[in-house]
């Protein structure tokens, strides 16, 4: 059963397929879209009525809690873009209107309704590290690093365990390095509100890295007057839980790597805690990352001075852009994108899956466009590209199951004993579903991805298909084109507005009557194609002839040109279009 609310849930196949098949995943605990920004004015004009203490900061609200039994009135956080109300002290969480009710009410919220987010350390146990595990990683004074952060050993894993803090100083997490392989792992595995954090306690400026390496490296090393601050998911995402701990900061330098689109990434996170107080170190050969920059030998505190802003207010010379350019010449691999690991013939193509773009996907009907999607942000989802799907027409429960069987390989009907496993192995992936079924508006669409955006760092938006977003704003069907150049416009104003990547599915004008489809073949084709970075056409030569075959066309490329062809081989067990490998025995037979 599905409403018309805007709200989204996280993949969490645990819980699918029970009570009739109904979509049962599980309900992020945040407001469900953003708050309106008078609603949060006439609040302000509310706490100043009741005498309530208030500050405006960067990113929150900062007041007087009142919503708990805490006799010492400590400093909650409220969010000035979800609304989400968040008490250090009393570890709670509320959404806005929750708040705004009880200010006005003068009453404590029940205890029954709390939300308390209580972190349990999976380590007890102090064990010092070895000195020759502190040597080998070639850092100046980690011993005593170590020591004075609080850093837990267990030598039977050969793991790290650095105490992640939130604003009030509490231990709500840890960040695990493995010192054999120099993996990192966090727990809580999301939204967690903590940072790990060294220097003085009245420090304006900040430099955030996004590895413990880096982190460990800058602490060694003579940067007075700056806090280094690592951040607990690296580049993955930046909990809204987080701000508090990052609010007293007036200057915040993103010292980040290239590996994830550093720049894509450190433009996203500025947009969260404030542009104005954000500078930035792209990294280049002459100017590398803190850790590798510590192996050269350089001088870290000359890097950081070097920071430049993120938002620039104009750019009038070449010399302005040199920096961005040689950056771009030296890591043209990765601004080029996520590759695919199922479809290495798109890697060739279109090099990668970017951000920023709009791509548009058609094909007939019953061709297999949803299950083709599914597959192909699978592939992005498993890397690491943060993932929001909005269908339509097809139910989470199915689109769910598609997803889990694409994942495992093989139908885990004859195999529940499995189930279990699978579900908490895909859960560890940034999937997410909005509950949209049948036609929405765009702005109430537009709302819940703004939300999902900002909360959950959403790198990549699918929607399956736009045309359930049409006859929803009052044009008449003479106007149908009018609407549909209005619905694409917006999705192409937002991949480019929050630099993410949106794919937009799309029935074709005429079906079955030529024996191939091109873009102007799209409904609506005109303003759909020349919006578009990326067309992409499923063939289905299967309809007009006997033994004919299908493939995906990519019939539009504006990063490169490059256009082509990549055959689509149906495995019907694991409802997948990877291109089976022959074993070696048949390939000998």
């Amino acid at each position: 059963m599905f409403t018309k609310s805007r709200i989204l849930y996280k993949s969490s196949f645990l819980k699918c397929f029970q009570r009739n098949s109904t979509f049962k995943s599980e309900i992020l605990a945040e407001p469900n879209s953003l708050v309106d920004q008078k609603a949060l004015s006439e609040f302000k004009k509310l706490l100043k009525k009741l005498e309530v203490p208030v500050r405006d900061g960067f990113t929150c609200l900062q007041i007087e809690c009142r919503l708990c039994n805490n006799p010492t009135r400590s400093t909650a956080f409220l969010n000035k873009t979800t609304g989400l109300f968040m008490c250090p002290s009393c570890q709670v969480k509320f959404p806005f209107k929750d708040v705004k009710k009880s200010y006005e009410e003068n009453v404590q919220i029940n205890e029954v309704n709390l939300k308390k987010d209580v972190y349990i350390p999976s380590i007890n146990t102090v064990e010092e590290v070895p000195k020759e595990i502190c040597d080998s990683l070639k850092i100046p004074s980690i011993s005593t690093q170590l020591r004075k952060f609080g850093v837990k050993y267990d030598s039977d894993t050969e793991n790290l365990y650095f105490p992640l803090k939130d604003a009030t100083g509490q231990h709500v997490g840890d960040k695990i390095l493995n010192l054999a392989t120099l993996a990192e792992e966090t727990l809580p595995k999301d939204n967690c509100s903590g940072i790990l954090c060294h220097g003085p306690t009245d420090a304006s400026k900040a430099v955030l890295v996004s590895n413990i390496m880096d982190y460990l490296s800058l602490c060694g090393q003579k940067v007075e007057g700056y806090s280094i601050i690592c951040l607990p998911y690296s580049l993955k995402a930046l909990p809204q839980e987080c701000l508090p701990a990052l609010e007293t900061y007036k200057e915040l330098i993103f010292w980040f790597d290239f590996d994830s689109a550093g720049w894509d990434v450190a433009h996203n996170f500025s947009i969260k805690l404030e542009e104005r107080r954000c500078l930035f170190i792209r990294p280049t050969d002459v100017q590398p990352t803190p850790f590798k920059a510590m192996k050269k030998h350089l001088n870290l505190r000359h890097i950081i001075q070097r920071a430049t802003p993120i938002r620039h207010k104009s750019i009038t010379t070449f010399s302005e852009l040199k920096m961005d350019i040689l950056s771009e010449l030296q890591n043209i691999e990765k601004v080029n994108g996520v590759k695919w690991k199922r479809f290495p013939v798109l890697n060739k193509l279109l090099k990668g899956h970017r951000k920023g773009e709009l791509t548009i996907l058609t094909g007939p009907t019953g061709s297999g466009k949803t299950t083709f999607m599914s597959e192909y942000s699978l592939d992005l989802a498993l890397q690491g590209v943060s993932t929001l799907w909005g269908s339509f027409e097809i139910r989470n429960t199915r689109l769910a199951l598609t997803l889990l069987r694409q994942y495992v390989g093989y139908p885990l009907d004859d195999k529940l004993n499995e189930f279990e496993y699978w579900t908490s192995e895909f859960e560890k992936y940034p999937m997410y579903f909005m509950t949209f079924h049948g036609q929405q508006s765009i702005k109430v669409v537009m709302d819940a991805i703004e939300h999902a955006q900002y909360v959950y760092d959403i790198k990549h938006v699918i929607i399956d298909n736009i045309q359930f977003m049409m006859g929803m704003s009052g044009f008449n069907k003479v106007d149908k084109f009018y609407e549909q150049d209005a619905v694409i416009s917006a999705f192409r104003s937002y991949a480019t507005r929050k630099n993410v990547h949106v794919t937009l599915v799309m029935h074709p004008r005429k079906e079955r009557d030529s024996d191939e489809l091109t873009t102007s073949s799209i409904f609506g084709s005109a303003k759909a194609t020349q919006e578009a970075d990326n067309v992409l056409i499923i063939q289905d030569r299967r309809l007009t002839s006997v033994g004919g075959k299908k493939f995906l066309q990519v019939a539009k490329n504006r990063y490169t040109g490059d256009l082509g062809i990549m055959p689509l081989e149906f495995d019907k067990d694991g409802l997948s279009y990877v291109k089976k490998k022959k074993k070696k025995e048949e390939i000998k037979s």
